[in-house]
């Protein structure tokens, strides 16, 4: 967990120097109708996420009994 959000905050770091950031940021808090100051609280919810946290939404994401078994076959030629 530290890796991933060290990997996140060092990519947040450099983000937040560039006006795209800013400009899809303020797009996506308007569009949602979330409060702006939720983008400068970023490095606090980095900080505060946990293993069991992004367990439990993979859980209710990713159910165990929905999943798709894919098998790759190779591809046959023509005589």
């Amino acid at each position: 967990m530290q890796k991933i959000k060290e990997i996140e905050r060092r990519g947040l770091e450099t983000s937040v120097r560039q006006n795209g950031y800013w400009m899809n940021s303020l797009y996506t808090v308007h569009l949602l109708g979330w409060d702006p100051r939720r983008i400068t609280q970023r490095f606090e919810r980095i900080e505060s996420l946990t293993g069991e946290q992004v367990q439990a939404v993979f859980t209710k994401y990713f159910p165990m009994n929905r999943y798709t078994i894919v098998t790759l076959m190779p591809e046959t030629t023509a005589p």
